[in-house]
């Protein structure tokens, strides 16, 4: 099975100390499913009930993925979940994240834990981030991958504020202080926090 990147596994397992175990996840920008199928494997076990949605349209190119990667990606993740155990507790959502989040608010379902890794375009990430926190249930964890550095460089050098989701996660953040409390993580690619209120 595909396992965490070393770095996310030990934000997971920070960011889990300090919420109840999560009975509802979100996951915007699945990939190959490193995400998805160890967080399941991680909760499914010890609840049945668990649910984990995975929002991602597969469709490209993106702004660092061609086409052919986007579709082989595609073809992993969903050889990987026919074969999983507990391919049940994941609802898979092809659909780009606006839609799926908006679907899930449409539904009334509520999260626990939601995890940012689609788009990685500032103004799409501060969508995802808006959209993610209305259904995320107070005392819940959002999680958003590189989202620390300045990371996009362009061919001719240059690095694009529109291309970087650390402009999105810090708006959003400031615009949010009084909501929530911002996790310090063991690793310098992510950030997270806890909704307050």
């Amino acid at each position: 099975m595909l396992r965490f990147h070393d770095y996310l596994e030990g934000s997971i397992r920070h960011i889990l100390e300090k919420i109840p175990p999560p009975k509802t996840v979100i996951e915007i920008g699945v990939f190959e499913g490193y995400f998805t199928f160890n967080m399941t494997q991680m909760i499914a076990p010890k609840n049945k009930d668990y649910v984990h949605y995975a929002i991602d349209p597969y469709s490209g190119p993106s702004d660092a993925l061609t086409k052919e990667r986007i579709f082989e990606a595609e073809k992993e993740f969903v050889s990987y979940l026919n074969d999983f155990p507990y391919k049940n507790n994941i609802k898979f959502m092809k659909k780009r994240s606006w839609d799926g989040l908006m679907e899930l608010h449409q539904k009334g379902v509520r999260a626990d834990f939601i995890y940012v890794d689609g788009d990685h375009k500032a103004a799409e990430v501060l969508e995802d981030m808006v959209l993610g926190f209305n259904l995320l249930n107070t005392g819940g964890a959002m999680l958003c991958d590189d989202s620390v550095s300045w990371c996009h460089t362009e061919s001719n050098g240059q690095k694009p504020l529109h291309y970087s989701p650390r402009l999105a996660v810090d708006s959003f953040i400031q615009c949010n202080w009084g909501k929530i409390d911002v996790c310090i993580l063991p690793n310098g690619y992510q950030s997270a926090f806890i909704k307050r209120s």
